[in-house]
């Protein structure tokens, strides 16, 4: 897969503890999460890669960088719309929960540990 085709994360529930956004810097950030639901998908070059798992995978410190904006409309539903304001304005989110999750991954996903049970990985 050689083009630079982005990564989509869905997820059917995210909470995550200590959810911070660089509005500038295009990320997302956050101390730890639970992810139910979890799909990473990425097409391109006539492919489709997905890493999938439908239990709840847990991970640690982690560093989305995503064009922040685009994605607002489509992240999923925050159960506090107060939340979204919050990060625009820098503020840290002691308990981000969304729900619906489609994040469009343009640039980068850093964790420093992630458990995924019953992770797949489908090539097609």
């Amino acid at each position: 897969m050689a083009s630079q085709a982005p990564f989509v994360l869905t997820a059917h529930r995210i909470v995550a503890e200590q959810a911070r956004m660089n509005v500038l810097g295009n990320t997302l950030t956050f101390r730890a999460a639970a992810i139910d639901g979890m799909c990473i998908t990425r097409a391109g070059d006539g492919l489709t890669l997905r890493i999938r798992s439908d239990g709840r995978a847990t991970v640690g410190e982690t560093k989305i960088q995503a064009t922040v904006l685009r994605n607002l409309a489509s992240i999923g539903s925050f159960r506090s719309k107060r939340d979204v304001l919050v990060l625009l304005a820098g503020g840290s989110i002691p308990k981000l929960e969304l729900s619906r999750v489609e994040l469009v991954i343009d640039g980068y996903l850093v964790t420093s540990y992630a458990e995924i049970p019953g992770m797949r990985l489908e090539v097609v």
